[in-house]
């Protein structure tokens, strides 16, 4: 079940997530909004196709945790939170090490914002599948 779970993920959060859709998504007005709105559409889908399940319940689980982790970068508010490794600052940074920093920083997000997700699907699957 975890490998559909994954699956699922990878399809819907990396193959079929353009860059626009990507940058878009977090955008402060209403063409974010839907931006965001059609990718934990596909992303639900995707999900949804590698559990075998029309369980409403669990569609709109899948659609609402991702939309919330997505919507408002949660990935990026825990690193705050834990004072983590940042992007945005790595970014902005002077640092001789920067463009190192910056990969690495990115990598760090992918990781938690991964972790994220697939935590709450399993939640979702363990309990409502």
């Amino acid at each position: 079940m975890f490998a559909q779970i994954v699956f699922g993920h990878l399809f819907g959060d990396y193959l079929f997530q353009g860059k626009t859709m990507a940058l878009r998504k977090t955008e402060k007005s209403w063409a974010g909004v839907l931006w965001c709105f059609f990718h934990c559409l596909v992303y639900t889908v995707c999900v949804c196709l590698f559990l075998w399940t029309l369980n409403p319940l669990v569609i709109l689980s899948v659609f609402a945790s991702h939309l919330f982790i997505d919507r408002w970068s949660l990935g990026l508010k825990w690193l705050k939170m834990i004072r983590g490794r940042n992007f945005i600052e790595a970014f902005e940074s002077k640092d001789r090490y920067r463009d190192v920093d910056l990969s690495f920083s990115c990598l760090v997000y992918a990781v938690v914002d991964n972790t994220l997700h697939l935590f709450l699907i399993w939640l979702i699957v363990l309990f409502l599948l």
